[in-house]
Protein backbone atom coordinates (compact mmCIF):
# COMPACT_ATOMS: atom_id res chain seq x y z
CA UNK A 1 0.00 0.00 0.00
CA UNK A 2 1.28 3.17 -1.49
CA UNK A 3 2.20 5.94 2.02
CA UNK A 4 0.39 8.36 -0.39
CA UNK A 5 -3.27 8.64 -0.65
CA UNK A 6 -4.29 12.06 -2.08
CA UNK A 7 -3.13 12.04 -5.85
CA UNK A 8 -4.20 14.31 -8.59
CA UNK A 9 -3.31 13.09 -11.55
CA UNK A 10 -3.04 15.79 -14.61
CA UNK A 11 -3.56 14.12 -17.71
CA UNK A 12 -2.85 15.95 -21.39
CA UNK A 13 -6.42 16.34 -22.89
CA UNK A 14 -5.91 15.69 -26.04
CA UNK A 15 -3.84 12.40 -25.68
CA UNK A 16 -5.58 9.38 -25.45
CA UNK A 17 -2.27 7.67 -24.27
CA UNK A 18 -2.45 10.00 -21.64
CA UNK A 19 -5.58 10.01 -20.19
CA UNK A 20 -5.11 5.92 -20.54
CA UNK A 21 -2.01 5.94 -18.55
CA UNK A 22 -3.47 8.20 -16.05
CA UNK A 23 -6.63 5.47 -15.68
CA UNK A 24 -3.81 2.44 -15.37
CA UNK A 25 -1.63 4.19 -13.16
CA UNK A 26 -5.17 4.92 -10.69
CA UNK A 27 -6.35 1.39 -10.80
CA UNK A 28 -2.77 0.13 -9.97
CA UNK A 29 -1.44 2.23 -7.14
CA UNK A 30 -4.20 4.12 -5.96
CA UNK A 31 -7.45 1.39 -6.02
CA UNK A 32 -9.10 3.62 -8.87
CA UNK A 33 -9.84 6.10 -6.57
CA UNK A 34 -7.07 8.89 -7.44
CA UNK A 35 -8.41 12.37 -8.82
CA UNK A 36 -7.73 12.68 -12.72
CA UNK A 37 -7.88 16.19 -13.80
CA UNK A 38 -7.01 17.20 -17.56
CA UNK A 39 -4.98 19.68 -17.93
CA UNK A 40 -7.69 22.24 -19.95
CA UNK A 41 -9.46 24.08 -18.46
CA UNK A 42 -6.09 25.61 -16.14
CA UNK A 43 -8.44 27.63 -13.99
CA UNK A 44 -9.95 24.43 -12.71
CA UNK A 45 -6.50 23.33 -11.78
CA UNK A 46 -5.94 24.94 -8.80
CA UNK A 47 -9.13 24.50 -6.46
CA UNK A 48 -8.64 20.76 -8.21
CA UNK A 49 -5.28 20.00 -6.56
CA UNK A 50 -5.99 21.47 -3.29
CA UNK A 51 -5.55 19.28 -0.69
CA UNK A 52 -3.36 16.86 -2.15
CA UNK A 53 -0.52 14.90 -1.15
CA UNK A 54 0.85 14.66 -4.96
CA UNK A 55 0.22 15.94 -8.32
CA UNK A 56 1.19 13.83 -11.26
CA UNK A 57 1.53 14.77 -14.30
CA UNK A 58 1.36 13.32 -17.60
CA UNK A 59 2.15 14.84 -20.96
CA UNK A 60 4.76 17.58 -22.02
CA UNK A 61 6.70 20.24 -20.52
CA UNK A 62 3.54 22.32 -20.89
CA UNK A 63 1.20 19.55 -19.14
CA UNK A 64 3.90 19.79 -16.38
CA UNK A 65 4.06 23.85 -16.51
CA UNK A 66 -0.20 23.72 -15.84
CA UNK A 67 1.05 21.37 -12.78
CA UNK A 68 3.34 23.32 -11.34
CA UNK A 69 1.12 26.59 -11.72
CA UNK A 70 -1.54 24.88 -9.71
CA UNK A 71 0.16 23.26 -7.13
CA UNK A 72 3.19 26.20 -6.31
CA UNK A 73 0.47 28.25 -4.43
CA UNK A 74 -0.50 24.89 -2.04
CA UNK A 75 3.65 23.54 -2.08
CA UNK A 76 2.53 20.30 -3.44
CA UNK A 77 5.14 18.35 -5.02
CA UNK A 78 4.64 18.02 -8.99
CA UNK A 79 5.97 14.28 -10.57
CA UNK A 80 6.11 14.81 -14.40
CA UNK A 81 5.65 11.75 -16.27
CA UNK A 82 6.92 12.69 -20.16
CA UNK A 83 5.10 12.15 -23.30
CA UNK A 84 6.68 15.07 -25.17
CA UNK A 85 9.56 15.70 -27.50
CA UNK A 86 12.13 16.37 -25.05
CA UNK A 87 10.70 17.01 -20.92
CA UNK A 88 13.34 19.06 -19.58
CA UNK A 89 10.97 19.09 -16.32
CA UNK A 90 10.20 15.76 -16.33
CA UNK A 91 11.20 12.77 -14.25
CA UNK A 92 9.89 9.66 -15.85
CA UNK A 93 9.06 8.34 -19.09
CA UNK A 94 6.17 7.31 -20.07
CA UNK A 95 7.15 3.85 -21.58
CA UNK A 96 8.59 2.70 -17.87
CA UNK A 97 5.94 4.74 -15.71
CA UNK A 98 4.27 1.85 -14.58
CA UNK A 99 7.61 -0.02 -13.58
CA UNK A 100 9.37 2.98 -11.50
CA UNK A 101 6.07 5.03 -10.04
CA UNK A 102 5.98 2.06 -7.31
CA UNK A 103 9.50 3.41 -5.78
CA UNK A 104 8.17 7.08 -5.40
CA UNK A 105 4.73 6.22 -3.57
CA UNK A 106 6.12 3.43 -1.56
CA UNK A 107 9.33 5.33 -0.17
CA UNK A 108 7.68 8.48 0.73
CA UNK A 109 9.68 10.27 3.35
CA UNK A 110 11.53 6.60 4.66
CA UNK A 111 14.33 7.48 5.81
CA UNK A 112 16.96 9.44 3.28
CA UNK A 113 15.98 6.47 0.98
CA UNK A 114 12.91 7.99 -0.60
CA UNK A 115 12.75 10.61 -3.10
CA UNK A 116 13.90 14.59 -2.75
CA UNK A 117 11.97 17.35 -2.81
CA UNK A 118 13.69 20.36 -5.90
CA UNK A 119 12.49 23.61 -5.23
CA UNK A 120 12.41 25.94 -8.38
CA UNK A 121 12.03 29.43 -8.37
CA UNK A 122 9.23 31.38 -10.24
CA UNK A 123 9.09 34.58 -11.65
CA UNK A 124 6.07 37.17 -11.06
CA UNK A 125 4.78 39.85 -13.35
CA UNK A 126 2.70 42.71 -12.26
CA UNK A 127 0.98 44.61 -15.59
CA UNK A 128 -0.07 48.06 -15.21
CA UNK A 129 -1.68 50.11 -17.50
CA UNK A 130 -2.95 54.18 -17.51
CA UNK A 131 -5.86 52.87 -14.55
CA UNK A 132 -3.04 50.82 -12.59
CA UNK A 133 -2.93 47.66 -11.58
CA UNK A 134 -4.12 45.02 -14.61
CA UNK A 135 -2.92 41.64 -13.15
CA UNK A 136 -0.71 40.01 -11.85
CA UNK A 137 1.03 36.21 -13.22
CA UNK A 138 3.26 33.53 -11.91
CA UNK A 139 5.62 31.64 -14.57
CA UNK A 140 7.86 28.92 -13.91
CA UNK A 141 9.54 28.90 -17.50
CA UNK A 142 9.44 32.63 -18.66
CA UNK A 143 7.75 35.99 -19.37
CA UNK A 144 7.35 37.61 -22.83
CA UNK A 145 6.72 40.82 -23.66
CA UNK A 146 6.83 40.70 -27.59
CA UNK A 147 4.98 43.01 -30.88
CA UNK A 148 2.30 40.20 -31.00
CA UNK A 149 0.51 40.06 -34.26
CA UNK A 150 2.21 43.15 -35.34
CA UNK A 151 5.06 43.19 -37.94
CA UNK A 152 6.45 46.30 -36.75
CA UNK A 153 9.27 45.84 -34.04
CA UNK A 154 8.46 47.15 -30.79
CA UNK A 155 10.50 49.29 -28.37
CA UNK A 156 10.80 48.35 -25.45
CA UNK A 157 12.21 50.33 -22.39
CA UNK A 158 14.20 48.60 -19.61
CA UNK A 159 14.89 49.11 -16.31
CA UNK A 160 16.88 46.99 -13.59
CA UNK A 161 16.72 47.80 -10.05
CA UNK A 162 15.88 51.35 -10.41
CA UNK A 163 18.40 51.77 -12.96
CA UNK A 164 17.55 52.44 -16.68
CA UNK A 165 18.98 50.21 -18.99
CA UNK A 166 18.29 50.41 -22.60
CA UNK A 167 14.97 50.67 -24.64
CA UNK A 168 15.41 47.33 -26.78
CA UNK A 169 14.30 47.90 -30.67
CA UNK A 170 13.07 44.18 -31.82
CA UNK A 171 10.27 41.33 -31.91
CA UNK A 172 10.85 41.44 -27.58
CA UNK A 173 12.23 40.52 -24.31
CA UNK A 174 12.20 36.70 -22.97
CA UNK A 175 12.82 37.02 -19.34
CA UNK A 176 13.57 33.54 -18.43
CA UNK A 177 13.75 31.75 -14.80
CA UNK A 178 16.54 29.18 -14.69
CA UNK A 179 14.75 26.02 -15.25
CA UNK A 180 13.32 27.79 -18.34
CA UNK A 181 16.63 29.01 -19.37
CA UNK A 182 16.10 25.25 -21.61
CA UNK A 183 13.70 26.50 -23.06
CA UNK A 184 13.00 30.26 -25.37
CA UNK A 185 16.13 30.98 -23.42
CA UNK A 186 17.86 28.40 -25.10
CA UNK A 187 16.81 28.81 -28.66
CA UNK A 188 17.76 32.31 -28.77
CA UNK A 189 21.36 31.53 -27.85
CA UNK A 190 21.43 32.11 -24.08
CA UNK A 191 23.06 29.86 -21.37
CA UNK A 192 21.57 27.30 -19.59
CA UNK A 193 21.60 27.92 -15.92
CA UNK A 194 21.15 25.09 -13.01
CA UNK A 195 17.41 25.12 -12.62
CA UNK A 196 18.08 25.67 -8.19
CA UNK A 197 20.20 28.76 -8.88
CA UNK A 198 17.52 31.44 -8.76
CA UNK A 199 18.94 33.53 -10.94
CA UNK A 200 16.88 34.87 -14.26
CA UNK A 201 18.07 36.16 -17.44
CA UNK A 202 17.04 38.94 -19.58
CA UNK A 203 17.49 38.10 -23.45
CA UNK A 204 16.25 40.42 -26.25
CA UNK A 205 15.16 38.80 -29.24
CA UNK A 206 16.04 40.39 -32.93
CA UNK A 207 17.18 43.04 -30.95
CA UNK A 208 18.78 46.00 -33.13
CA UNK A 209 22.35 46.71 -31.68
CA UNK A 210 21.36 46.13 -28.40
CA UNK A 211 23.09 43.59 -25.69
CA UNK A 212 22.24 40.31 -27.69
CA UNK A 213 23.98 38.08 -24.90
CA UNK A 214 20.92 39.08 -22.71
CA UNK A 215 21.69 39.84 -19.05
CA UNK A 216 21.62 37.73 -16.26
CA UNK A 217 20.14 38.99 -13.07
CA UNK A 218 20.71 37.93 -9.16
CA UNK A 219 17.21 36.78 -7.43
CA UNK A 220 16.43 39.89 -5.42
CA UNK A 221 16.85 41.93 -8.84
CA UNK A 222 13.19 44.07 -10.02
CA UNK A 223 12.68 44.62 -13.96
CA UNK A 224 10.30 47.40 -15.77
CA UNK A 225 9.74 46.90 -18.75
CA UNK A 226 7.44 49.33 -20.62
CA UNK A 227 5.78 49.60 -24.11
CA UNK A 228 6.71 52.43 -25.95
CA UNK A 229 5.01 51.23 -29.77
CA UNK A 230 2.10 52.74 -30.37
CA UNK A 231 0.60 49.51 -31.57
CA UNK A 232 1.27 48.03 -28.59
CA UNK A 233 2.19 44.42 -27.70
CA UNK A 234 1.32 41.05 -25.85
CA UNK A 235 2.54 39.59 -22.94
CA UNK A 236 2.98 35.81 -22.58
CA UNK A 237 3.28 33.98 -19.14
CA UNK A 238 4.71 29.96 -19.56
CA UNK A 239 3.45 30.11 -23.31
CA UNK A 240 -0.27 29.18 -22.30
CA UNK A 241 -1.38 32.83 -20.28
CA UNK A 242 -1.72 35.87 -22.79
CA UNK A 243 -2.74 39.25 -22.45
CA UNK A 244 -2.60 42.26 -24.49
CA UNK A 245 -0.24 45.07 -23.76
CA UNK A 246 -0.94 48.93 -25.05
CA UNK A 247 1.33 51.52 -25.52
CA UNK A 248 2.35 53.14 -22.45
CA UNK A 249 1.75 49.99 -20.05
CA UNK A 250 4.47 48.50 -17.89
CA UNK A 251 5.76 45.45 -16.61
CA UNK A 252 7.58 44.54 -13.42
CA UNK A 253 9.20 41.16 -13.15
CA UNK A 254 10.53 40.17 -10.11
CA UNK A 255 11.22 36.44 -8.09
CA UNK A 256 7.19 35.29 -6.78
CA UNK A 257 6.46 34.27 -3.80
CA UNK A 258 6.01 31.17 -4.75
CA UNK A 259 8.27 28.40 -5.99
CA UNK A 260 7.43 24.83 -8.02
CA UNK A 261 8.50 21.73 -6.26
CA UNK A 262 9.39 18.36 -8.12
CA UNK A 263 10.01 14.77 -6.85
CA UNK A 264 13.22 13.49 -7.78
CA UNK A 265 15.12 10.13 -7.10
CA UNK A 266 18.52 11.10 -8.55
CA UNK A 267 20.85 13.92 -6.63
CA UNK A 268 21.02 17.25 -7.70
CA UNK A 269 24.20 17.05 -9.90
CA UNK A 270 22.52 14.71 -12.38
CA UNK A 271 20.78 17.39 -13.91
CA UNK A 272 24.01 17.74 -15.83
CA UNK A 273 23.68 14.22 -17.65
CA UNK A 274 19.73 14.59 -17.89
CA UNK A 275 20.35 17.99 -19.63
CA UNK A 276 23.20 16.62 -22.14
CA UNK A 277 20.88 13.08 -22.73
CA UNK A 278 17.73 14.91 -23.65
CA UNK A 279 19.81 17.20 -25.89
CA UNK A 280 20.81 13.86 -27.44
CA UNK A 281 24.39 14.38 -27.14
CA UNK A 282 25.07 11.41 -24.25
CA UNK A 283 22.45 8.59 -24.90
CA UNK A 284 23.69 6.81 -22.10
CA UNK A 285 24.05 9.32 -19.50
CA UNK A 286 21.05 8.62 -17.45
CA UNK A 287 21.15 4.95 -17.69
CA UNK A 288 24.42 4.72 -16.08
CA UNK A 289 23.06 7.43 -13.20
CA UNK A 290 20.05 4.54 -12.75
CA UNK A 291 22.79 1.89 -12.29
CA UNK A 292 24.57 3.59 -10.21
CA UNK A 293 21.78 4.38 -7.98
CA UNK A 294 20.51 0.78 -7.41
CA UNK A 295 23.89 -0.31 -6.92
CA UNK A 296 24.10 2.52 -3.95
CA UNK A 297 20.55 1.38 -2.17
CA UNK A 298 21.07 -2.37 -3.24
CA UNK A 299 17.38 -2.69 -4.85
CA UNK A 300 16.98 -4.28 -8.32
CA UNK A 301 16.34 -1.38 -11.15
CA UNK A 302 12.96 0.30 -10.61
Amino acid sequence: MSQVQNVVVIHHGLLAEARILARYLSERFGDGNWHLLPAEPISALEAGVEGSDLVITIGGDGTILRGAHAASPHAIPVLGINMGRVGFMAELDASDALEKMGWYLENWEVDKKGPRIENRAMIRATVTGSEGQIGSFHALNDVVVGRGASIRVIDLHTVVDGQEIVTYRGDGLVISTATGSTGYGLALGGPVMNPTSGAFLLKPIAAHMSLQGGLLLHPAAVVNITVETETGGTLSVDGFVDREMHAGDSVQIETSEFSASFLRKHPPEAFYQSLTRRLGMRQGAMRRVDSEADLDSGSESH
